[in-house]
């Protein structure tokens, strides 16, 4: 019994070491122009993985005259983006992108610019840390 009991205390043991070694570090980036409003949040994990979730925020009273959008987010780390994407019906556009231990990372001080399109216009907004 006491030999079990010792098993199974080490092996919860080793769990709780192991649960602190992994981390997630967080910061967000954000700006706004008189139309929309953006925001990067970057998750780098201590395994070098890196999550950003981007969120494009449409600040105009008719959210269905925008139609079709096109957005470019670029940072020292490289960029992403896309094409034909609709806004839901509060005006929200989200997207993801993921980088693996082989790709630049954002850092906290990084230059973040983006750049929407739609009906013919075009604004570049520029995101800072807060």
């Amino acid at each position: 019994m006491v030999r079990k009991l010792s098993v199974l205390l080490g092996l919860l043991f080793m769990l709780v070491l192991s649960a602190c070694v992994y981390s997630i570090y967080t910061f967000t980036f954000t700006g706004e122009t008189d139309n929309w409003s953006a925001s990067l949040k970057v998750k780098q994990h201590s395994n070098d993985y890196e999550d950003q979730e981007f969120e494009l925020l449409y600040k105009g009273n008719d959210v269905h005259s925008v139609g079709d959008i096109t957005f470019d987010v670029e940072t020292n780390a490289g960029g992403f983006g896309g094409v034909g994407y609709t806004l839901s019906e509060n005006g929200v556009l989200r997207s993801n992108s993921n980088a693996n231990p082989t790709n630049a990372k954002i850092t906290e001080d990084s230059a973040v610019e983006v750049t929407v399109e739609w009906n013919g216009n075009v604004e570049t907004i520029t995101l800072s840390n807060d």
